[in-house]
């Protein structure tokens, strides 16, 4: 059974004229970054829960391929809404002028750009990264902000080599020792390497951020017009995102097993590891905790964006105001995070 690679969940349940009529388009297909693992079940939890057809919603989430997919998905017209990494948007932003797509609701107060490796290969520090091999993805994020990520750490980057490796051999490539490292996103790369048999207190992980880099982390984008022609159904969109996070991070157990009907071959404890894990690390952060999901300082947003365009060596316009619209935001009191749970 397949479905779970192309296709996706359909919201369940119907919604009445009355709602309908509420919203301008309330069929709309959401892109997710990746497949159904841990973080996008609360999109499905949401779904399962009913979140978006209260508001008038009748929501298609597919799964994704990445970001830069997901991105590329929504600029066409085939999505109204993508949820991507807001570095890869902005990247996608400066090289297609007239097609940018503009972020509506941050769900990362954090990045997942981390180095991550094994214990035992001598990488305790950012420091021990120089004179050693690692492995990316090409035109991975993680692998064109690393010379920010060393400047940041203070080591010099010019004495790491790289190999190219495919998303399916790199962590297996890094677990059996041929390369002594993997730049990646915490959120793929870390339960890989536990579902390959290293126990998850041997897995060494060592998180941009927690070095200076300045980097949000995911967000769900759209396309200006759509959003200015179609203000009631962003505001429901945002607003049934916002709640699906809220169930998901009080209830991560219940969050993964939605993905079960979708994918009847998941590992549900490794996807409520990843969850937990995630929403730990990249939402539940200080600034979300405190001022709720979605919100963001323009200081550290323009030096997000500030370090893509050094990274990838990109021109043209970086103001804030055209890569964040923070107009569809429920109330705060309504995106203050509850405590997380567990998955036991």
């Amino acid at each position: 059974m397949k479905m779970h690679l192309t296709a996706a969940a359909i919201a369940i349940g119907s919604i009445s004229p009355a709602m309908a009529q509420s919203v301008e388009t309330p069929d709309v297909k959401i892109s997710l970054d990746w497949a159904f693992q841990g973080p996008q079940s609360v999109f499905l939890y949401g779904v399962d829960k009913g979140e978006f057809t209260k508001l008038g919603i009748n929501a298609q989430v597919d799964r994704g391929n990445g970001s830069g997919d997901t991105v590329t998905r929504v600029a066409s017209g085939a999505y109204q809404f993508g949820w991507a990494d807001i570095a890869t948007m902005v990247k996608f932003n400066a090289q297609n002028p007239g097609k940018e797509l503009v972020a509506i609701y941050v769900t990362g107060g954090n990045s997942p750009l981390a180095v991550v490796t094994v214990d035992g290969r001598g990488i305790k520090s950012p420091k021990d990264l120089e004179g050693k091999k690692l492995g990316a993805t090409a035109g991975s994020a993680a692998l064109a902000l690393f010379d920010i990520f060393a400047m940041d750490a203070g080591f010099d980057s010019k004495k790491v080599t790289w190999q190219q490796l495919s998303g399916a051999l790199r962590e297996p490539m890094m677990v059996k020792g041929e390369v002594a490292a993997v730049a990646g996103f915490t959120t793929s790369s870390v339960m890989s390497v536990v579902d390959l048999g290293i126990p998850l207190d041997k897995v060494v992980t060592l998180k941009y951020n927690d070095f200076g880099v300045r980097q949000y982390g995911t967000a769900i984008v759209a396309q200006p017009e759509f959003v200015k022609k179609n203000p009631k159904t962003v505001a429901a969109v945002v607003k049934a995102i916002n709640a699906s996070f809220m169930d998901a991070i009080a209830n991560p157990k219940e969050s993964v097993a939605a993905i079960k009907s979708r994918d009847p071959l998941v590992n549900p404890s490794t996807e409520c590891i990843r969850l937990v894990d995630g929403l730990r690390d990249l939402t539940l952060t200080d600034e979300f905790k405190t001022n709720g999901i979605g919100s963001f300082t323009t200081d550290r947003m323009a030096d997000s964006v500030k370090e893509i365009y050094q990274a990838f060596d990109l021109k043209g316009d970086i103001s804030v105001d055209k890569i964040v619209v923070n107009d569809f935001l429920p109330p705060k009191e309504e995106r203050i995070p509850p405590a997380l749970g567990s998955c036991n």
